[in-house]
């Protein structure tokens, strides 16, 4: 004879709690009156881009004799239209998705924020060779590497690869920071 083995304790807790998230879940998505992040994530995105737009209007126009391609305000124009259908169609999906259960923000996110805002002070002292190399290493090491001659290597590579492409090869110079002011 076999004996007939009875499903375990955890086994059954288990299954119980993902009818009861499942449950919750649908009941979470059908909230009436209640307006999905989405659909705010999407109308904040429309406001910022209008606003942007608006900032476009006022450039100069360039006379038709030097004129080439598009102007200077068509291209940010283009990259706003393209956000803002974008932004469109968030809000549009949003309706036939179910609400999800909004988790936490990482510390680490709020860190990164500042390590950039960082970079950005960076870039006014020492200029944008100076805060690419920062930014590599800081930001590595913040995110947790340790091998700080992987992180040197790597931001001294792509200093330099901002410098031969865009100075070098494009004829574009960069922002220069304080101290590199000051050395000249």
């Amino acid at each position: 004879m076999m004996a007939r083995q009875l499903p375990s304790p955890s086994t059954t807790l288990a299954a119980s709690t993902t009818e009861r998230d499942a449950a919750t879940s649908a009941a979470a998505g059908s909230v009436p009156g209640r307006v999905r992040s989405d659909v705010t994530t999407a109308l904040v995105i429309i406001a910022l881009s209008l606003a942007v737009w608006g900032l476009t209007l006022a450039f100069d126009d360039v006379p038709a004799a030097i004129s080439t391609g598009m102007s200077p305000a068509a291209f940010p124009q283009l990259v706003l239209s393209v956000i803002i259908v974008l932004a469109c169609w968030l809000a549009w999906t949003a309706r036939s998705r179910c609400q999800p259960e909004i988790e936490a923000v990482h510390p680490m996110v709020y860190a990164t924020a500042a390590a950039v805002g960082g970079v950005m002070a960076a870039m006014a002292v020492f200029g944008i060779h100076g805060a690419v190399v920062a930014s590599i290493i800081g930001i590595g090491r913040l995110w947790g590497e340790r091998r700080l001659l992987l992180l040197a290597t790597i931001a001294a590579g792509m200093s330099l690869s901002l410098h031969f492409a865009f100075v070098r090869g494009f004829g574009i110079g960069l922002p220069r920071g304080f101290l590199q002011t000051c050395l000249s």
